[in-house]
């Protein structure tokens, strides 16, 4: 169990925890000079039955203030320390403030220096440190008198720290690990050593982990937990690191920064949060006041964005975003304070619920809504609550950012919640069955429009669609629901465009006899097809009125242009498509080259040029290097295109329902 001290200057914490522990925690010459805590101390005492009490002695002069929220963020207990002689002094109360705003609602009192007073006094301080967890919140607290010089005291509150541990359980690691950095220095044949509390998840030695500064990788060369040498640091744990990189040391990592798991490198500058103004504040919380966020042991000029009302009473809570002054790493939950831009008081505190909130419509009812879905402490439940009200789903990329959790854990929630995953990459979403039925319709509805304003085409592209859609999808969760709809006979498909099923494109019967005739000429049993030009003279026609009706072809879905003046039938594409495919699946590394392409198919290299590149621009195969290989498979995007034998075409007709008269 990790206990943070707290208490205003002068009142006996570091004398507390050396009675407690044997340790002195003052360890700067400054401090020793001054008998004044500057920065934050350590000490550990561990019992024969393996229980580990872990301090962080923090100061509690109001000009270090900052060093003392460095000290105290993810800590299990607050030992809140009281001088008999001053009682409750400014510097109490701001720390039992700061304790609350961390949620750190486990706490025990310690009143010492009791050998000054009489027992009036105690009782009386006693009596002042009720009316101060009244104002904090906290329920009925253990109270301990101590004299830490004379050892009076010290084994009772020992023994109640000590039971107060053996019930605390050891935190859960189901998150990605992420260490908030304290201290760093370099030891003599070690090399670069960090310190800090463990937040989330677990690293062991020889992990590859991520330095903030840059995103700088390391690995764990050792560890210490709780002064003692280990081999894996867990949640809950205060540990040092021995951490090895590429220009990484003491010059460029420091207090602030984080130690994180790779896949939770995501700097943000604007964070919505939770936030609970003090009710010793004078006034309202207003909107756009300058402050210093302290999150993690990270200091960071912020403005608070107010996101209702203008403001936020003293007392009161309410939903903001921190407009950030340079960019920092959070997740859901973390907790956090606010100072004044002085740094002489804490105004305010909270909780962060998007840690990746956008730059414009912070404000909009659908964004708060969502912000309101994510105050659930659950992370099924903020993914499920987003799920019900999210149209467009959810990004899964920046919620499992978000909340710290590895693709394992993610995969669990998607399949307990029953949710529609949909897209690849980054762009990858999950839909609640409703909100993905209600995609399904909005695109048919699309669709339909598209064929009420142009008849005469075959249907709109798959960028068609996307640019009526509301609101905005991404390509790649549009390219799923058009298959689905497909394969489900809603849609059909002609190439690239999409239609009704008994969508009619009416076509003069003399352009429908020159389309037959082109397709003859474009789909050549052996060769290239020939150019615009070439066809126009092998056919008896002027290029010009050629050109015009592939046009109409092209729109219709019967024709691709592949490259200028480079027309063919969309049947016989799709049949160079399955060679490509076929190709790919033939080598070892599922890639091919211009060359084994050419030589498969036995055309020109300049045509060979011209598709491929065709096959990039349309999603079908993307370079890698100098081969390409396969990004979707052909019935995904020629689907319902026949196709013979080295790549030749088959009949060109539509899909079922599609009608070209």
């Amino acid at each position: 169990m990790i206990v943070a001290t707290a208490g205003h200057v002068d009142h006996g914490k570091t004398a507390l925890v050396r009675a407690l522990t044997g340790t002195d925690t003052d360890r700067l010459p400054e401090e020793k000079a001054r008998g004044l805590s500057i920065d934050l101390g350590f000490a550990y005492q561990t019992f024969p039955d393996n229980t580990t009490l872990g301090f962080v002695d923090v100061p509690g002069h109001e000009k270090f203030i900052r060093n003392m929220l460095a000290g105290v963020g993810g800590i299990d207990l607050g030992l809140l320390v009281v001088a008999a002689d001053d009682g409750v002094m400014p510097q109490t109360r701001e720390h039992a403030a700061i304790l609350d705003l961390l949620g750190i609602d486990r706490r025990v009192v310690a009143i010492t220096k009791i050998d000054r007073v009489d027992r009036a006094r105690v009782l009386d301080v006693r009596g002042q440190v009720a009316a101060l967890t009244g104002e904090t919140g906290d329920g009925a607290l253990a109270v301990y008198p101590v004299c830490a010089p004379e050892n009076e005291g010290i084994d009772a509150l020992r023994d109640g720290l000590r039971a107060r541990a053996r019930d605390t359980g050891r935190r859960p690691v189901d998150r990605l690990f992420r260490m908030a950095i304290d201290r760093a220095f370099t030891l003599r044949g070690a090399g670069l050593v960090v310190t800090g509390m463990v937040l989330a998840g677990e690293a062991a030695v020889g992990d590859a982990l991520l330095v903030s500064s840059g995103g700088a990788k390391v690995r764990v060369r050792g560890l210490r937990v709780h002064d003692a040498a280990a081999g894996r640091a867990r949640a809950g744990e205060r540990c040092a690191i021995n951490l090895v990189g590429r220009g990484v040391g003491e010059d460029s990592v420091r207090r602030g920064h984080w130690l994180t798991h790779p896949d939770l490198y995501a700097p943000t500058g604007r964070i919505d949060v939770e936030l609970q103004v003090l009710a010793s504040e004078p006034r309202p919380l207003k909107h756009w006041t300058p402050t210093h966020l302290h999150i993690g042991t990270d200091r960071v000029p912020a403005r608070v964005a107010v996101l209702s009302g203008g403001g936020i009473a003293a007392g009161g809570t309410g939903l903001a975003q921190l407009v950030l002054e340079r960019d920092a790493l959070a997740v859901h939950g973390d907790r956090f304070v606010l100072r004044d831009p002085a740094a002489q008081r804490t105004i305010a505190g909270g909780r962060v619920i998007d840690p990746f909130s956008p730059k414009r419509g912070r404000a909009r009812p659908d964004r708060v809504a969502a912000l309101r879905a994510r105050t659930h402490r659950d992370p099924g439940d903020v993914l499920g609550a987003l799920a019900e009200i999210a149209d467009a789903g959810v990004p899964l990329a920046s919620f499992t950012v978000s909340h710290c959790l590895p693709g394992s854990r993610v995969d669990a929630l998607v399949d307990s919640l029953a949710l529609r995953r949909a897209g690849r990459g980054p762009g990858e979403r999950v839909f609640s069955a409703a909100h993905w039925q209600g995609l399904l319709t909005r695109v048919e509805t699309a669709v339909e429009a598209f064929h009420q304003a142009r008849p005469s085409l075959a249907g709109p592209g798959l960028g068609d669609i996307r640019s009526t859609l509301r609101p905005h999808t991404e390509t790649p969760v549009l390219e799923e629901a058009l298959a689905e709809l497909v394969a489900s006979q809603r849609l059909g498909r002609q190439g690239a465009r999409f239609h009704s099923p008994l969508h009619v494109v009416r076509v003069p019967a003399q352009e429908r006899r020159l389309w037959d005739r082109a397709r003859a000429c474009l789909a050549p049993s052996s060769g290239a097809p020939p150019s615009l030009l070439a066809a126009a003279e092998r056919l008896g026609i002027d290029p010009g009125p050629l050109e015009a009706s592939l046009k109409n072809a092209v729109r219709a879905g019967e024709m691709v242009l592949v490259a200028r003046n480079r027309y063919v039938p969309t049947s016989y594409v799709a049949g160079l498509g399955a060679v490509a495919e076929a190709l790919a699946g033939d080598s070892g590394d599922g890639v091919f080259s211009v060359a084994e392409f050419r030589n498969r198919t036995r055309m020109g290299r300049n045509f060979t040029i011209d598709l491929l590149e065709y096959f990039d621009r349309i999603g079908f195969t993307v370079r890698a290097g100098n081969h390409r290989r396969i990004r979707r498979s052909a019935s995904a995007v020629f689907p319902g295109e026949g196709a013979e034998s080295e790549g030749r075409a088959s009949h060109p007709g539509g899909a079922p329902g599609f009608q070209i008269q």
